[in-house]
């Protein structure tokens, strides 16, 4: 058929399809595989995805599977399964439990293994063609103590993907700043030593989080100000672009606030902070807006949650509800007008849950190697929304309880540490 439509008429019509189809069109002949490969298609063909209905991503830890779970979901009323991803497990022997996600962005996600001891593995990965990239590790660094932070996303300009590695030295209980960073570019597929200019700033151990928007990764970030110990936050970004830092001011009540507290999150396409009221068992929360990007003055408290009988927020929905964590480890959908909640009938452990917006992609078609998948067992689908709502965790042969107990004690020694620290 294509050798009677123009190549421009069959690009657009392919612009169109699903990645999947696209993937196995590549068989049809050296053209079509010549074309779906090409940096030119991925990209307009990702810009077209965009423009299609919602969806979010979710990711928990499953009892009855014994692994990550991903889910695809259409953000309309129902929270619809589009389609079920699940991890066969390139990553098993890598990591204990569940990866961190660090974030998504045109189609990949940013996985890091820090949740439950050291960061030795990143890898970029696109659920919907089941492509995987595993980052070499950077140079090794001699320091007795490194505490890791990372930034994710796509450089628009550079047509490329792009990850920051942050890495702070820790000696007598500080952190010392500036902090060493290093870029890796997808298409180079190697770190870069950064020697531009890094603001002087630490971000919180083991419960940062970014916000990629406007081309640029962003985090809670602090410093000491020298003056009875306080410290005063801020917004740090890097520009994957342009590759410089820059930094932006919070709205006053959270310039003083106890770091820890604060988490960078995105909704409804705008940057905006989470201010709880106690980082572990937290009863409250307030959400703070930048309405206008770059517009301090644009900050505006948007949303008070009350969180009792509730975990962590997790992220927003095209109408603004907010997606939480329940303390019986399901997904709620909450209407912060009515203080509302519904149960999504989604399960795992809740410090497991991620949900992010997402939309499916060719990303990491050329340079990424096969993920295999592993199709859960009809019994296995069956069972799981019974076998996730049971409630004990006596047993201490129980893989699930093991990870209840391993994220309790790796939340609280932090929590415990990061506060002596940031409170001394």
């Amino acid at each position: 058929m294509s050798d009677y439509l123009p190549e421009e008429v069959l690009i657009k019509i392919m612009t169109k399809l699903p990645p999947k189809s696209l993937v196995r069109f590549r068989c049809v002949s050296k053209s079509w595989n010549s074309i779906i490969t090409s940096p030119f298609f991925i990209s307009i063909h990702t810009e077209q995805a965009m423009l299609s209905e919602s969806q979010i991503i979710v990711r928990r830890y499953s009892k009855a599977q014994n692994s990550e779970v991903y889910s695809l979901h259409l953000d309309d009323k129902h929270f619809s399964d589009a389609k079920r991803i699940q991890i066969e497990y390139p990553f098993r022997d890598y990591t204990r439990f569940y990866y961190r996600i660090v974030g998504s962005s045109n189609g990949v996600l940013c996985l890091l293994d820090d949740l439950f001891g050291q960061a030795y593995s990143v890898v970029l990965w696109n659920p919907t063609i089941k492509r995987k990239l595993t980052l070499p590790m950077p140079e090794e660094n001699v320091a007795s103590h490194m505490m890791f932070v990372l930034g994710f996303g796509f450089d628009v300009q550079n047509n490329d993907y792009k990850v920051v590695r942050i890495s702070y030295i820790q000696e007598d209980y500080e952190y010392l700043v500036p902090p060493a960073v290093e870029v890796y570019a997808v298409k180079t597929g190697n770190w870069r030593t950064f020697n531009g200019e890094v603001p002087k700033n630490c971000v919180v151990e083991y419960f940062w989080s970014q916000v990629f928007i406007n081309g640029s990764v962003h985090w809670v970030a602090y410093r000491n100000m020298g003056k009875h110990d306080k410290v005063e936050n801020t917004i740090m970004l890097f520009n994957l672009s342009q590759e410089v830092f820059d930094e932006m001011e919070l709205p006053n009540p959270l310039k003083n606030e106890l770091p820890i507290n604060l988490n960078a999150v995105f909704l409804q396409g705008s940057l905006a902070v989470v201010q709880y009221d106690e980082r572990i068992g937290s009863k409250s929360c307030g959400i703070w807006v930048m309405k206008k990007y770059g517009d301090v003055e644009s900050w505006s408290k948007q949303y008070y949650v009350d969180l009792e009988g509730i975990g962590l927020i997790l992220g927003f929905r095209a109408n603004g509800d907010v997606l939480l964590t329940s303390r019986n480890r399901g997904l709620l959908s909450y209407d912060h007008i009515t203080g509302k909640s519904k149960d999504l009938g989604i399960f795992g452990t809740k410090d497991s849950f991620y949900v992010g917006p997402y939309c499916e992609s060719l990303g990491l078609l050329v340079e990424g190697k096969e993920a295999r998948e592993r199709v859960p067992s009809e019994s296995d689908s069956e069972s799981e929304c019974e076998s996730e709502c049971e409630s004990s965790v006596e047993d201490d042969e129980d893989r699930f309880g093991d990870v209840e107990k391993s994220e309790f004690r790796m939340q609280h020694s932090m929590f415990q540490y990061l506060s002596a620290l940031l409170k001394r």
